[in-house]
Protein backbone atom coordinates (compact mmCIF):
# COMPACT_ATOMS: atom_id res chain seq x y z
CA UNK A 1 0.00 0.00 0.00
CA UNK A 2 1.66 3.79 -1.05
CA UNK A 3 0.50 6.80 0.52
CA UNK A 4 -1.70 7.55 -2.57
CA UNK A 5 -4.12 4.84 -1.86
CA UNK A 6 -5.28 7.27 1.05
CA UNK A 7 -6.72 9.52 -1.75
CA UNK A 8 -10.12 8.62 -2.81
CA UNK A 9 -9.93 9.36 -6.82
CA UNK A 10 -8.15 11.37 -8.74
CA UNK A 11 -7.02 8.17 -10.46
CA UNK A 12 -5.05 9.87 -13.57
CA UNK A 13 -3.53 12.59 -11.20
CA UNK A 14 -2.19 9.66 -9.02
CA UNK A 15 -0.81 7.65 -11.77
CA UNK A 16 1.15 10.68 -13.57
CA UNK A 17 2.69 11.66 -9.72
CA UNK A 18 3.46 8.18 -9.55
CA UNK A 19 5.70 8.09 -13.01
CA UNK A 20 7.98 10.48 -11.39
CA UNK A 21 8.17 8.87 -7.66
CA UNK A 22 9.22 5.53 -10.07
CA UNK A 23 11.77 7.92 -11.71
CA UNK A 24 13.10 8.43 -8.27
CA UNK A 25 13.39 5.40 -7.42
CA UNK A 26 14.44 3.84 -10.83
CA UNK A 27 16.67 6.24 -12.37
CA UNK A 28 18.96 4.13 -14.11
CA UNK A 29 16.22 2.45 -16.14
CA UNK A 30 15.19 5.74 -17.70
CA UNK A 31 18.66 7.17 -17.75
CA UNK A 32 19.33 3.99 -20.01
CA UNK A 33 15.85 5.19 -22.34
CA UNK A 34 17.49 8.65 -22.64
CA UNK A 35 14.61 10.21 -20.57
CA UNK A 36 15.20 13.02 -18.46
CA UNK A 37 13.18 14.05 -14.81
CA UNK A 38 10.72 16.50 -15.27
CA UNK A 39 11.78 19.79 -13.75
CA UNK A 40 8.63 20.56 -12.14
CA UNK A 41 4.81 19.47 -11.42
CA UNK A 42 2.23 22.23 -11.07
CA UNK A 43 -1.03 20.93 -9.46
CA UNK A 44 -3.66 24.01 -9.78
CA UNK A 45 -7.21 23.82 -9.04
CA UNK A 46 -10.10 25.67 -6.93
CA UNK A 47 -9.46 25.15 -3.30
CA UNK A 48 -10.33 21.93 -1.15
CA UNK A 49 -9.98 19.90 -4.03
CA UNK A 50 -6.63 17.68 -2.28
CA UNK A 51 -3.87 19.26 -4.15
CA UNK A 52 -1.67 19.87 -0.84
CA UNK A 53 -2.50 16.40 0.09
CA UNK A 54 -1.18 14.87 -3.41
CA UNK A 55 1.59 16.77 -3.19
CA UNK A 56 2.30 15.45 0.37
CA UNK A 57 1.68 12.28 -0.90
CA UNK A 58 4.01 12.39 -3.64
CA UNK A 59 6.99 13.68 -1.16
CA UNK A 60 6.18 10.73 1.48
CA UNK A 61 6.29 8.36 -1.39
CA UNK A 62 9.67 9.95 -2.86
CA UNK A 63 10.92 9.36 0.78
CA UNK A 64 13.50 12.61 -0.35
CA UNK A 65 14.78 15.11 2.45
CA UNK A 66 11.69 18.01 1.20
CA UNK A 67 11.18 21.81 1.86
CA UNK A 68 8.07 23.58 2.42
CA UNK A 69 7.46 26.88 1.09
CA UNK A 70 4.32 28.97 2.67
CA UNK A 71 4.00 32.69 2.15
CA UNK A 72 4.27 33.77 5.87
CA UNK A 73 6.22 36.52 5.88
CA UNK A 74 5.96 39.73 4.01
CA UNK A 75 8.13 41.59 1.41
CA UNK A 76 11.70 41.16 1.40
CA UNK A 77 12.14 38.50 4.04
CA UNK A 78 9.93 35.65 2.05
CA UNK A 79 12.46 36.42 -0.72
CA UNK A 80 15.33 35.87 0.84
CA UNK A 81 13.17 32.90 2.39
CA UNK A 82 12.70 31.38 -1.12
CA UNK A 83 16.21 31.95 -2.01
CA UNK A 84 18.25 30.46 1.03
CA UNK A 85 15.45 27.07 0.70
CA UNK A 86 16.70 26.69 -3.08
CA UNK A 87 20.35 27.27 -1.90
CA UNK A 88 19.49 24.23 1.40
CA UNK A 89 17.75 21.77 -1.24
CA UNK A 90 20.70 21.95 -3.56
CA UNK A 91 23.06 21.68 -1.25
CA UNK A 92 21.09 18.69 0.45
CA UNK A 93 20.31 17.29 -3.00
CA UNK A 94 18.87 14.94 -3.94
CA UNK A 95 15.73 16.86 -2.65
CA UNK A 96 12.18 18.22 -2.91
CA UNK A 97 10.60 21.49 -2.91
CA UNK A 98 7.50 21.85 -1.89
CA UNK A 99 5.48 25.42 -2.84
CA UNK A 100 2.05 25.24 -1.33
CA UNK A 101 -0.43 27.68 -2.74
CA UNK A 102 2.58 29.20 -4.78
CA UNK A 103 -0.35 32.03 -6.25
CA UNK A 104 -0.47 33.73 -2.62
CA UNK A 105 3.25 34.03 -2.53
CA UNK A 106 2.66 37.45 -3.37
CA UNK A 107 0.01 40.29 -4.45
CA UNK A 108 -3.67 39.04 -4.69
CA UNK A 109 -4.27 39.99 -8.15
CA UNK A 110 -3.24 38.73 -11.67
CA UNK A 111 -1.98 42.66 -12.04
CA UNK A 112 1.43 41.74 -10.12
CA UNK A 113 2.27 38.48 -12.18
CA UNK A 114 6.05 40.52 -12.17
CA UNK A 115 6.52 40.72 -8.02
CA UNK A 116 9.70 39.75 -6.79
CA UNK A 117 8.48 36.55 -5.16
CA UNK A 118 7.83 35.19 -8.69
CA UNK A 119 11.28 36.47 -9.59
CA UNK A 120 12.92 34.61 -6.54
CA UNK A 121 11.19 31.42 -7.28
CA UNK A 122 12.04 31.63 -10.88
CA UNK A 123 15.77 32.37 -10.40
CA UNK A 124 15.60 29.35 -7.69
CA UNK A 125 14.14 26.87 -9.83
CA UNK A 126 16.87 27.92 -12.66
CA UNK A 127 19.40 27.61 -9.64
CA UNK A 128 18.84 24.41 -8.74
CA UNK A 129 18.41 22.94 -12.66
CA UNK A 130 20.25 20.04 -13.17
CA UNK A 131 21.51 19.05 -9.49
CA UNK A 132 18.80 16.92 -8.83
CA UNK A 133 16.18 18.94 -6.96
CA UNK A 134 12.49 18.79 -8.19
CA UNK A 135 10.05 21.13 -7.75
CA UNK A 136 6.11 20.42 -6.54
CA UNK A 137 3.70 23.37 -6.31
CA UNK A 138 0.22 23.97 -6.13
CA UNK A 139 -2.01 27.17 -6.69
CA UNK A 140 -5.66 28.06 -6.72
CA UNK A 141 -5.62 30.42 -9.21
CA UNK A 142 -2.89 30.09 -12.67
CA UNK A 143 -3.95 32.99 -13.88
CA UNK A 144 -1.87 35.23 -11.15
CA UNK A 145 1.14 33.46 -11.91
CA UNK A 146 3.62 35.05 -14.59
CA UNK A 147 3.74 32.75 -17.69
CA UNK A 148 7.77 33.03 -17.66
CA UNK A 149 6.85 31.14 -14.37
CA UNK A 150 4.60 28.07 -15.45
CA UNK A 151 6.42 27.56 -18.53
CA UNK A 152 8.19 24.34 -19.90
CA UNK A 153 11.68 24.28 -18.33
CA UNK A 154 10.38 25.22 -14.98
CA UNK A 155 7.22 23.51 -14.44
CA UNK A 156 7.41 20.72 -17.21
CA UNK A 157 4.16 19.44 -16.32
CA UNK A 158 0.79 21.11 -15.40
CA UNK A 159 -1.74 19.44 -14.04
CA UNK A 160 -5.82 20.56 -13.09
CA UNK A 161 -7.32 19.33 -10.46
CA UNK A 162 -11.10 19.20 -10.81
CA UNK A 163 -13.77 18.26 -8.76
CA UNK A 164 -14.54 14.86 -7.58
CA UNK A 165 -16.77 13.23 -10.54
CA UNK A 166 -20.10 11.56 -9.31
CA UNK A 167 -18.54 7.75 -8.61
CA UNK A 168 -15.61 9.51 -6.66
CA UNK A 169 -17.96 11.70 -4.78
CA UNK A 170 -19.58 8.91 -3.82
CA UNK A 171 -16.44 6.88 -2.26
CA UNK A 172 -15.79 10.44 -0.47
CA UNK A 173 -19.28 10.02 0.98
CA UNK A 174 -18.89 6.61 2.21
CA UNK A 175 -14.89 6.90 3.66
CA UNK A 176 -16.32 10.39 5.53
CA UNK A 177 -19.71 8.13 7.10
CA UNK A 178 -17.20 5.72 8.85
CA UNK A 179 -17.17 7.19 11.85
CA UNK A 180 -20.46 8.45 11.82
CA UNK A 181 -23.70 6.76 13.85
CA UNK A 182 -25.91 6.40 11.50
CA UNK A 183 -29.85 5.58 11.61
CA UNK A 184 -31.47 3.02 9.67
CA UNK A 185 -33.27 6.04 7.50
CA UNK A 186 -30.15 7.34 6.38
CA UNK A 187 -30.41 6.05 2.50
CA UNK A 188 -27.00 6.39 0.58
CA UNK A 189 -27.95 6.72 -2.56
CA UNK A 190 -30.29 9.43 -2.30
CA UNK A 191 -27.31 11.51 -0.05
CA UNK A 192 -25.06 11.00 -3.17
CA UNK A 193 -28.04 11.81 -5.44
CA UNK A 194 -28.77 15.33 -3.79
CA UNK A 195 -24.96 16.85 -3.30
CA UNK A 196 -23.14 19.17 -5.58
CA UNK A 197 -19.63 17.85 -5.41
CA UNK A 198 -17.66 20.66 -5.22
CA UNK A 199 -14.75 19.87 -3.01
CA UNK A 200 -13.70 16.96 -0.96
CA UNK A 201 -13.51 19.58 1.75
CA UNK A 202 -17.08 20.86 1.35
CA UNK A 203 -18.42 17.13 1.66
CA UNK A 204 -16.91 16.58 4.89
CA UNK A 205 -17.79 19.91 6.56
CA UNK A 206 -21.21 19.29 5.50
CA UNK A 207 -21.42 15.65 7.03
CA UNK A 208 -20.11 16.90 10.08
CA UNK A 209 -22.80 19.56 10.47
CA UNK A 210 -25.65 16.89 10.48
CA UNK A 211 -23.97 15.20 13.31
CA UNK A 212 -23.61 18.38 15.10
CA UNK A 213 -27.08 18.99 14.46
CA UNK A 214 -28.18 15.21 15.26
CA UNK A 215 -26.03 15.79 18.69
CA UNK A 216 -27.91 18.94 19.52
CA UNK A 217 -31.50 17.93 19.01
CA UNK A 218 -30.35 14.82 21.81
CA UNK A 219 -30.44 12.03 18.77
CA UNK A 220 -28.43 8.64 19.30
CA UNK A 221 -27.54 8.68 15.50
CA UNK A 222 -27.20 11.26 12.27
CA UNK A 223 -30.99 10.83 10.81
CA UNK A 224 -31.70 11.32 6.88
CA UNK A 225 -33.63 14.61 7.83
CA UNK A 226 -30.30 15.75 9.69
CA UNK A 227 -28.25 15.11 6.01
CA UNK A 228 -30.77 17.25 3.91
CA UNK A 229 -30.66 19.86 6.63
CA UNK A 230 -27.19 20.51 6.32
CA UNK A 231 -27.67 20.26 2.68
CA UNK A 232 -30.36 22.82 1.90
CA UNK A 233 -28.36 25.27 4.21
CA UNK A 234 -24.63 24.58 3.50
CA UNK A 235 -24.67 23.74 -0.32
CA UNK A 236 -28.12 25.36 -1.59
CA UNK A 237 -28.52 28.46 0.99
CA UNK A 238 -31.88 27.73 2.26
CA UNK A 239 -33.25 29.07 5.45
CA UNK A 240 -34.27 26.15 8.22
CA UNK A 241 -37.87 26.53 7.23
CA UNK A 242 -40.27 27.54 4.47
CA UNK A 243 -40.41 31.58 4.78
CA UNK A 244 -43.62 31.59 2.54
CA UNK A 245 -46.88 30.69 4.40
CA UNK A 246 -49.53 31.69 2.22
CA UNK A 247 -51.04 28.81 1.17
CA UNK A 248 -52.02 29.48 -2.04
CA UNK A 249 -48.21 31.07 -2.51
CA UNK A 250 -46.99 27.60 -1.77
CA UNK A 251 -49.34 25.74 -4.37
CA UNK A 252 -48.12 28.47 -6.79
CA UNK A 253 -44.27 27.47 -5.97
CA UNK A 254 -44.54 23.86 -5.67
CA UNK A 255 -46.12 23.97 -9.21
CA UNK A 256 -43.41 25.64 -10.39
CA UNK A 257 -40.75 23.26 -9.48
CA UNK A 258 -43.25 20.34 -10.20
CA UNK A 259 -43.16 21.68 -13.67
CA UNK A 260 -39.22 21.57 -13.97
CA UNK A 261 -39.09 18.37 -12.47
CA UNK A 262 -41.52 16.68 -14.51
CA UNK A 263 -39.80 17.86 -17.83
CA UNK A 264 -36.29 17.25 -16.76
CA UNK A 265 -37.48 13.59 -15.91
CA UNK A 266 -39.66 13.30 -18.88
CA UNK A 267 -36.70 14.19 -21.18
CA UNK A 268 -34.21 12.66 -19.29
CA UNK A 269 -34.82 10.13 -16.64
CA UNK A 270 -33.96 9.50 -13.42
CA UNK A 271 -31.82 13.38 -13.92
CA UNK A 272 -33.06 15.00 -10.26
CA UNK A 273 -31.69 14.46 -7.52
CA UNK A 274 -33.36 16.79 -5.39
CA UNK A 275 -36.07 19.80 -5.44
CA UNK A 276 -37.15 21.64 -2.66
CA UNK A 277 -39.95 24.73 -2.24
CA UNK A 278 -37.46 26.36 0.40
CA UNK A 279 -35.76 29.44 -1.39
CA UNK A 280 -32.23 29.25 -2.46
CA UNK A 281 -29.44 31.77 -1.38
CA UNK A 282 -30.37 35.19 -1.05
CA UNK A 283 -34.04 35.12 -2.44
CA UNK A 284 -37.04 34.86 0.17
CA UNK A 285 -39.37 33.02 -2.70
CA UNK A 286 -39.60 30.30 -4.67
CA UNK A 287 -37.89 26.66 -4.63
CA UNK A 288 -34.98 25.15 -6.49
CA UNK A 289 -34.39 21.29 -8.28
CA UNK A 290 -30.76 20.48 -8.52
CA UNK A 291 -30.15 18.06 -11.44
CA UNK A 292 -27.69 14.57 -10.62
CA UNK A 293 -27.52 13.83 -14.38
CA UNK A 294 -26.43 16.15 -17.15
CA UNK A 295 -28.51 16.59 -20.52
CA UNK A 296 -26.26 17.89 -23.10
CA UNK A 297 -29.22 18.32 -25.39
CA UNK A 298 -30.23 22.34 -26.05
CA UNK A 299 -33.75 21.32 -26.49
CA UNK A 300 -34.23 19.78 -23.31
CA UNK A 301 -32.06 22.70 -21.69
CA UNK A 302 -34.64 25.20 -22.74
CA UNK A 303 -38.05 23.42 -22.13
CA UNK A 304 -36.80 22.05 -18.84
CA UNK A 305 -36.26 25.90 -18.14
CA UNK A 306 -39.71 27.07 -19.57
CA UNK A 307 -41.21 24.24 -17.38
CA UNK A 308 -42.11 25.74 -14.62
CA UNK A 309 -43.89 29.29 -15.99
CA UNK A 310 -45.72 26.75 -18.27
CA UNK A 311 -47.07 24.68 -15.55
CA UNK A 312 -48.00 27.27 -12.94
CA UNK A 313 -49.98 29.43 -16.00
CA UNK A 314 -51.56 26.28 -16.96
CA UNK A 315 -53.67 26.21 -13.61
CA UNK A 316 -53.18 29.48 -12.99
CA UNK A 317 -54.50 31.08 -16.39
CA UNK A 318 -55.84 34.27 -15.74
CA UNK A 319 -52.10 35.45 -14.89
CA UNK A 320 -48.79 35.61 -16.19
CA UNK A 321 -46.33 33.57 -13.82
CA UNK A 322 -43.87 35.49 -11.78
CA UNK A 323 -40.74 34.74 -10.80
CA UNK A 324 -39.37 33.28 -13.96
CA UNK A 325 -37.15 36.14 -15.05
CA UNK A 326 -34.02 33.58 -14.20
CA UNK A 327 -35.72 30.92 -15.70
CA UNK A 328 -37.11 33.10 -19.10
CA UNK A 329 -33.04 34.56 -19.39
CA UNK A 330 -31.33 31.15 -19.36
CA UNK A 331 -33.93 29.94 -22.26
CA UNK A 332 -33.06 32.82 -24.46
CA UNK A 333 -28.90 32.63 -23.93
CA UNK A 334 -29.63 29.03 -24.65
CA UNK A 335 -31.25 29.31 -27.73
CA UNK A 336 -29.27 32.65 -28.71
CA UNK A 337 -26.48 30.87 -28.47
CA UNK A 338 -27.70 27.72 -30.36
CA UNK A 339 -28.10 30.57 -33.18
CA UNK A 340 -24.64 32.68 -33.15
CA UNK A 341 -22.60 29.28 -31.69
CA UNK A 342 -23.98 25.64 -32.75
CA UNK A 343 -26.44 26.95 -36.09
CA UNK A 344 -29.21 25.48 -34.48
CA UNK A 345 -31.08 27.14 -37.27
CA UNK A 346 -28.77 27.33 -40.43
CA UNK A 347 -25.50 29.42 -40.76
CA UNK A 348 -26.77 32.48 -41.58
CA UNK A 349 -26.90 33.31 -37.84
CA UNK A 350 -23.70 32.44 -37.23
CA UNK A 351 -21.28 34.67 -35.57
CA UNK A 352 -17.77 34.69 -36.00
CA UNK A 353 -15.48 37.09 -33.91
CA UNK A 354 -14.05 39.77 -36.45
CA UNK A 355 -12.93 43.12 -35.16
CA UNK A 356 -13.15 44.81 -38.74
CA UNK A 357 -16.94 43.70 -39.13
CA UNK A 358 -19.90 44.14 -37.13
CA UNK A 359 -23.59 42.42 -37.57
CA UNK A 360 -25.89 45.18 -39.41
CA UNK A 361 -29.00 46.42 -37.56
CA UNK A 362 -31.21 44.62 -39.92
CA UNK A 363 -29.60 41.00 -39.27
CA UNK A 364 -29.47 41.42 -35.21
CA UNK A 365 -32.96 42.15 -35.71
CA UNK A 366 -34.01 38.79 -37.52
CA UNK A 367 -31.88 36.96 -35.25
CA UNK A 368 -33.78 38.20 -32.15
CA UNK A 369 -36.82 37.75 -34.06
CA UNK A 370 -35.71 34.17 -34.44
CA UNK A 371 -34.42 33.86 -31.12
CA UNK A 372 -38.35 34.77 -29.78
CA UNK A 373 -39.75 32.49 -32.41
CA UNK A 374 -37.63 29.76 -31.25
CA UNK A 375 -39.23 30.98 -27.62
CA UNK A 376 -42.78 30.82 -28.22
CA UNK A 377 -41.92 27.17 -30.21
CA UNK A 378 -40.65 25.28 -27.17
CA UNK A 379 -43.83 26.73 -24.72
CA UNK A 380 -45.89 25.18 -26.61
CA UNK A 381 -43.84 22.02 -26.93
CA UNK A 382 -43.19 22.61 -23.29
CA UNK A 383 -47.21 22.65 -22.98
CA UNK A 384 -47.63 19.42 -25.00
CA UNK A 385 -45.10 17.39 -22.35
CA UNK A 386 -46.84 18.75 -19.30
CA UNK A 387 -50.36 18.32 -20.37
CA UNK A 388 -49.92 14.80 -21.79
CA UNK A 389 -47.75 13.53 -17.84
CA UNK A 390 -50.67 16.03 -16.13
CA UNK A 391 -50.78 13.13 -13.22
CA UNK A 392 -47.28 13.15 -12.81
CA UNK A 393 -47.24 16.53 -12.96
CA UNK A 394 -49.92 16.55 -9.76
CA UNK A 395 -49.00 14.46 -7.85
CA UNK A 396 -45.88 15.68 -7.54
CA UNK A 397 -47.09 19.35 -6.87
CA UNK A 398 -48.95 17.60 -3.90
CA UNK A 399 -45.65 15.93 -2.64
CA UNK A 400 -43.97 19.21 -2.69
CA UNK A 401 -46.21 21.23 -0.78
CA UNK A 402 -46.75 18.82 1.31
CA UNK A 403 -43.29 17.48 2.27
CA UNK A 404 -41.50 21.12 1.33
CA UNK A 405 -38.63 18.75 -0.52
CA UNK A 406 -38.25 15.49 -2.40
CA UNK A 407 -35.27 13.60 -2.57
CA UNK A 408 -34.44 11.31 -5.21
CA UNK A 409 -36.10 7.82 -4.48
CA UNK A 410 -39.40 10.09 -3.45
CA UNK A 411 -39.21 11.69 -7.50
CA UNK A 412 -38.81 7.88 -8.76
CA UNK A 413 -41.27 6.17 -6.73
CA UNK A 414 -44.40 9.50 -8.18
CA UNK A 415 -43.20 8.57 -11.37
CA UNK A 416 -43.26 5.05 -11.04
CA UNK A 417 -46.48 5.16 -10.13
CA UNK A 418 -48.20 7.07 -13.14
CA UNK A 419 -47.58 6.53 -16.89
CA UNK A 420 -44.88 8.67 -18.30
CA UNK A 421 -45.80 9.88 -21.95
CA UNK A 422 -42.82 11.42 -24.20
CA UNK A 423 -43.40 13.45 -26.62
CA UNK A 424 -42.06 14.02 -30.20
CA UNK A 425 -40.46 17.44 -30.90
Amino acid sequence: MNKFDNVIGYDSIKNELMQIVDMVHNKERYEALGARMPVGVLLHGEPGLGKTLLAKCFIDECGLKSYTLRSNKGGDKFVDEITATFEKAKQNAPSIIFLDDMDKFANDDDMHCDAQEYVAVQAGIDFVKGSDVFVIATTNDINKLPDSLVRTGRFDRVVIVQPPTQDDASKIIEHYLKNKKLSDDVDFNDLCKMMTYHSCSDLETLLNEAAIRAGYCKKDSIEMEDLINAVLRLQYKSPDELLQKDKDEIRKTAIHEAGHIVVSEVLNSESVGLASIRSKGRSRIGGFIHKCKDDESLQNQVMICLAGKVATEMYYSDTCASGCLSDFKSAINLIRNGLTEEGTNGVSFLEFKNYCYDLSTRAADNREAVVHAELERYILQTRAVLIKNKEFLEKTAEALAEKETLLYSDIQSIKNSVTITKCVA
